[in-house]
Parts: C-alpha cells; sequence; structure tokens
C-alpha cells in the first residue's frame, strides 16, 4: 500500500504562538497530530516533546510490536511531563491532546487521548474514528445532552485525558482495517470547531489532497480561527 500524505498546521487567528505539533513519518508511517496545552509556551512544550519522542523512534516491522513501541514512547512521556510541571512551572498544570495512526499495508492502529480526532472516508462516507475524551462529549454519551447542545455548551473545552494531565494516562486504542482509497484525517479541535462535517468531507474526497488541505486550512482561516489548526490528510493507494 503506496500512502500520499498532505499536512498543515497554522497558530489560527487569535492565538500568538502555535502549541500544535505534528509528525508524518512516511517510512512506516507513523501521524500524528498532538495540541499542547497550560500556557506560557508551556503547551507547545509539551506537544513538542510528544513528537519527538514518537519520531525517533525505530519502529518493529510487526504492527502490533510497533504499536507497544508507540504506546510505551507516549506514557513515558506522559511522566516526563508530570516531572517537568513539577520541577519547571512549579506544578502549572501542563499537557497535550494526541492522535496516532499507525498502518501497514492492510491494518491501521489508532491511539488518542483527548480531542484530536481521526476521521476516515470510505465510499463517500465519513466516520469519526475516535471518540473524544472532554467533558461535553460524555454528556452526549451519556444522553444529557444532544449534540447540537454540544456544539454551544459552555464547558466544550473541557477535556477528561490529556498526556501530562496526570500521573497515570489511559490511552485508548483501536484496531481497523484499510482498502484502497481510504482517506484518513488526522486534526486538532481547531479545524473541527471551525468546519463542518460535510467540508471535512468534501475536502477527503478531493483528487488532490494537497490542494484541498491548503483549501481546507484557508476555509478555517476565513472564519474566526480561534484556535491553533494543524492536520493530516493521508490516503491509501493501491494494494498490499
Amino acid at each position: 500500500m503506496d500512502w500520499h500524505i498532505a499536512s498543515q498546521t497554522h497558530r489560527g487567528n487569535v492565538r500568538t504562538i502555535n502549541e500544535d505539533a505534528l509528525l508524518v513519518d512516511k517510512n512506516y508511517p507513523l501521524i500524528v497530530v498532538a495540541d499542547g496545552m497550560g500556557g506560557h509556551q508551556a503547551g507547545e512544550v509539551a506537544s513538542g516533546m510528544l513528537v519527538d519522542s514518537l519520531g525517533a523512534l525505530r519502529l518493529e516491522t510487526s504492527i502490533s510490536s510497533a504499536a507497544a513501541q508507540v504506546e510505551a514512547s507516549i506514557i513515558q512521556c506522559n511522566a516526563s511531563l508530570v516531572d517537568y510541571a513539577q520541577q519547571k512551572l512549579g506544578g502549572q498544570s501542563v499537557g497535550s491532546t494526541v492522535v496516532v495512526m499507525l498502518t501497514d499495508s492492510t491494518a491501521g492502529v489508532c491511539m488518542w487521548a483527548g480531542d484530536s480526532r481521526l476521521y476516515r472516508a470510505r465510499n463517500s462516507q465519513l466516520e469519526q474514528i475516535t471518540a473524544d475524551h472532554s467533558y461535553v462529549a460524555e454528556l452526549v454519551r451519556s444522553g444529557q445532552i444532544t449534540t447540537e447542545e454540544a456544539a454551544n455548551h459552555p464547558s466544550s473545552n473541557v477535556i477528561t485525558r490529556a498526556v501530562g494531565a496526570s500521573a497515570d494516562l489511559n490511552l485508548d486504542s483501536l484496531s481497523f482495517g484499510i482498502a484502497d482509497q481510504d482517506t484518513y484525517l488526522l486534526c486538532s479541535d481547531g479545524l473541527y470547531n471551525e468546519v463542518s462535517d460535510n467540508e471535512i468531507l468534501a475536502a477527503m474526497c478531493e483528487e488532490d489532497i494537497s490542494n484541498s488541505g491548503e483549501q481546507l486550512l484557508q476555509l478555517c482561516l476565513n472564519r474566526r480561527a480561534r484556535d491553533n489548526v494543524s492536520f493530516v490528510i493521508a490516503r491509501a493507494v493501491g494494494g498490499a
């Protein structure tokens, strides 16, 4: 399986710095989007530490072994960020969401903590593969509020898991099959809070994903772009 990959990251229209970080390792491939938080550039440290540690891995050929390496690296990064906050920031909260996709010719593995997402477009249908770790998402899943109410909820920015947020990190993960022409989107919340699912799907289904990625970023910037905007589009091409 060959992969066509395009990426974009921007500080947006409001934030003074970009605390998001991306990793695109085409050799495996391994794709990571991390959305740092903590203020005073602490978020930039957190997301950067994540992608640096994952980018330094020499991944095993077996996808299950490679996934174990990725998980161990994220867990170690969590411990390092907790220690960094205590030693350098006087206990100030610092952390990062993360969404990871690791693939071979026929299968993929996704891991995540927080509200950065992985979507898949297959047969012109959009599917959100990840489930947000956020207060509002939990309210929706429990039936206490609707999806429409969640969009304008006052606690919509409260996440319930992040790398570095606590000594114990619970990563979610799942495996999935990959078919020819599957298109995947990994993104921070700065993207999906500005554009609709239909706009995301349209961009993912374009023949030239590099061009559609530029257009998707511009769509965000033409709106409020209140947060950093970062995403990677990856399309599977050909057979095993």
